[in-house]
């Protein structure tokens, strides 16, 4: 591993990087423009393969389909790349974290231990942390058997399960009957099965934000909360600006002290804006959506490195407040999710090409030609094929969430798992 104490900041470095089909990934790549990236990723086609930024693109087997084998790829490219430190864009850190002290044997990175990875990871263990932290989070029950869902009656309620990613494990429910759907919907494809718990949680009041922090050790090191100001593909944020809540801040130094956590974490809460509180309702051990924090003058991935490498670090800069971002890509994906054809997704279009509306005054997180002209070929494949068939928008999500979200089931096996397999797995191929 590279000498931490030998780096400067200035240093150019050599990243590699574990997954290259989120949104996180794609942003992350203009965290890092200025350092050599590699990427992972099992598909061909991701996202970041259409970067002027990234060096060499990897594959790999999927993470949650053959851990072994995935930590196996990571072993031999890590041994024969020489990177100053590994970046983990999305869920595959339940994975890494299980062998965290022999990956700090071949590269520097920052993550927390697995013990406290899977807390965060669990929907119903966050639940049980925030009220012990005292974070303020909307009323919430746990169902444990089919019937007690048979006899519920107090909605509307979020029906979530206890695993799960890009909001495909997430249900707004108002009545029994959507709350079977719900559940069948689960089942069908295998998120659920009889005998797994479902939080029941009651819809927060105020505006949704999110708020991404970098610790060390517990120390919270920086952080950029932003509020919503369009939802789509999951739930996720499409468009976003930046806002500064100060109870939230401090709610994130409780919980990162804490658990002692080491890296990023990133947190969705509903703030009210009369009482400036937050409601907590989940938390994930990633970096989430950084674009524009970094728009806002904290470069948190950039941060994020510097703790994996052990950099003395001068105190923070606060972001500035009210700077708008969106997806352009996220939201013609979204259009095309709610039924929209193609005169609607044309219209939509011309407005991101105008700057009129949602896009007014706001800058692009994903599609930047003027640095990254690859970029440009991303979006236009995406539009091109949503204009062509939006139908295939359902087939296009549901492919790419595969490759980085993390099942109940994947959850399970890689937590099952003997550590002296996953370290032999990470070892293999070993000269």
């Amino acid at each position: 591993m590279p000498d931490a104490a030998a780096t400067t900041s200035d240093r150019r470095l050599t990243l590699l990087m574990t997954e290259g089909s989120s949104i996180s990934a794609r942003q992350i790549l203009y965290d890092l423009r200025g350092h050599t990236i590699d990427v992972l990723d099992p598909n061909p086609l991701c996202q970041c393969r259409f970067s002027n930024l990234v060096r060499r693109w990897y594959r790999c087997p999927s993470f949650t389909d053959d851990p072994c084998g995935f930590l196996s790829c990571l072993g031999s490219r890590l041994r024969a790349g020489r990177y100053d430190a590994l970046v983990p864009p999305h869920d595959e850190v339940f994975l890494l974290s299980r062998v965290r002290e022999s990956l700090r044997k071949l590269v520097a990175l920052a993550i927390p231990d697995f013990a406290v990875i899977a807390l965060l990871q669990s929907k119903l263990q966050f639940h049980a942390l925030a009220n012990e932290l005292g974070l303020p989070q909307p009323e919430a029950d746990v169902l444990t058997d089919s019937r007690e869902a048979d006899q519920w009656r107090d909605f509307p309620r979020y029906a979530k399960l206890d695993f799960g990613t890009a909001g495909q494990t997430v249900r707004l429910v108002h009545d029994r009957q959507e709350l079977s759907a719900a559940i069948n919907d689960f089942q069908e494809h295998g998120w659920w099965s009889p005998g797994m718990p479902i939080l029941m949680q009651k819809p927060a009041t105020g505006r949704q934000g999110f708020v991404r922090a970098i610790f060390r050790q517990g120390e919270l090191m920086a952080h950029h909360a932003t509020v919503l100001r369009r939802r789509g593909v999951g739930g996720a944020a499409v468009a976003k600006v930046g806002a500064r809540h100060a109870a939230v801040a401090e709610h994130m130094r409780r919980l990162g002290s804490r658990l002692a956590w080491h890296g990023p974490l990133f947190c969705d809460y509903f703030h009210d804006e009369a009482t400036d509180t937050p409601q907590y309702i989940e938390a994930n051990p990633r970096i989430g959506d950084s674009a524009n924090a970094t728009f806002s003058g904290v470069n948190l991935v950039q941060r994020w490195v510097d703790v994996a490498l052990e950099r003395d670090m001068s105190p923070l800069s606060v972001a500035q407040p009210g700077v708008r971002s969106h997806a352009g890509m996220l939201v013609l994906l979204s259009e095309a999710m709610e039924g929209a054809g193609r005169r609607a997704l044309w219209e939509e279009l011309w407005r991101q090409r105008r700057g009129a509306g949602l896009y007014e005054n706001s800058l692009d997180e994903l599609t930047r030609p003027k640095e990254d002209p690859l970029s440009a070929v991303a979006f236009a494949w995406i539009a091109g094929r949503l204009l062509v068939r939006p139908a295939s928008v359902q087939a296009m999500v549901r492919s790419t969430v595969a490759n980085y979200a993390l099942t109940a089931e994947a959850a399970q096996r890689i937590g099952e798992m003997p550590l002296e397999q996953l370290t032999a797995c990470l070892a293999a191929g070993e000269t």
